[in-house]
């Protein structure tokens, strides 16, 4: 097929579930190298070699919130237009930042693991000291988008009183809107939903650590660099943090024997939080609908870089067979 009634040519960096469905006008190609747009998930960069590498590339999408794995200006550079898929996520990683506060509270994974040593004694001992009961408690979103406010409501359900620290709001959508000092001071339960900047890198660290109240639970669906992990290891050590539910770390996956994984207090899944098997279909088709959204001429609701709109912008796709 040539000319004009060529279908677009989409590639895939993993095998969609059969539930995405293509539209007539656009295939599945085999690789980047035959594709007019690309969809990428967090692990594959995508950068100025890439883009050199397939001449024929008009867009990527990122099937997710977070493009810090896709370089917007790169592309930009080669004519290729980058857009993400930010409302894709957000239930089910909400929904896993809300599983991994209750199971570190209720210290679930230390449970268990006296339950199946034979250690757990009697009735009333099962979820071993320091259990917390969340009503009531403070809830600390360091972030409030779409999965901060969602998982703010989930704590208020809980009865959990919610304060948000986020400098680009002027309004907090759930809870108390404070500065970051006062939600250190008084959050039972940290949560992070920021992007991975250089403003927000660490941000959890020996110093918040150590104004965070004694017995404060960490959690982190975000991203890894958001956390100082070896100041995250000296507060468990210690004894000041209550515990931590981590989703992203630094290195993704941790190596079998890291000193995170095997805690009672700890709870570390390998950056799983939004793959439901509903949030993968959503993921990967809300991204090919932006990629196609492109390539047929309109501009994505969540394109990257604005400046690619400009009507100088070539979006024609290949002609060639």
């Amino acid at each position: 097929m040539t000319g004009s009634d060529r279908r677009i040519r989409i590639w895939i960096d993993r095998t969609p579930p059969s539930e995405v469905v293509i539209p007539p006008d656009a295939e599945l190609v085999d690789g980047p190298e035959d594709a007019d747009g690309v969809v990428v998930a967090a692990d594959r960069p995508w950068d100025d070699d890439a883009c050199r590498r397939f001449p024929n590339l008009k867009v990527v999408a990122r099937s997710g919130i977070g493009y810090d794995n896709v370089d917007v200006a790169a592309c930009a550079a080669h004519g290729v237009a980058a857009c993400n898929t930010p409302d894709a996520p957000t239930v089910s990683t909400a929904e896993h930042a809300l599983a991994l506060m209750l199971a570190v509270a209720k210290r679930l994974k230390g449970s268990e693991a006296r339950l199946a040593a034979g250690t757990a004694g009697g009735p009333g001992r099962l979820a071993g000291p320091g259990a917390l009961e969340l009503d009531g408690r403070n809830l600390g979103l360091v972030g409030c988008g779409r999965i901060g406010s969602l998982l703010g409501r989930y704590a208020e359900a809980l009865g959990m009183d919610v304060l948000v620290y986020d400098p680009y709001l002027e309004a907090a959508p759930v809870g108390e809107l404070v500065d970051l000092d006062q939600l250190w001071a008084k959050a039972d339960v940290v949560s992070l939903h920021a992007p991975a900047t250089p403003e927000t890198r660490h941000i959890i660290n020996s110093d918040s650590l150590g104004a965070m109240r004694p017995g404060v639970i960490i959690i982190n669906c975000a991203r890894g660099a958001l956390v100082d992990q070896e100041a995250l290891l000296a507060a468990l050590d210690s004894g000041h943090l209550g515990g931590a539910g981590l989703d992203v770390t630094e290195p993704e996956p941790l190596p079998p024997g890291h000193p995170l994984l095997g805690r009672d207090n700890v709870v570390v899944t390998p950056h799983v939080a939004s793959t439901t098997s509903v949030g993968i279909v959503r993921l990967i088709a809300q991204a090919v609908e932006q990629a196609l959204i492109w390539l047929r001429g309109g501009i994505p609701e969540h394109l990257l870089d604005p400046a690619a709109a400009h009507p100088g912008v070539d979006r024609r796709t290949s002609t060639a067979p």
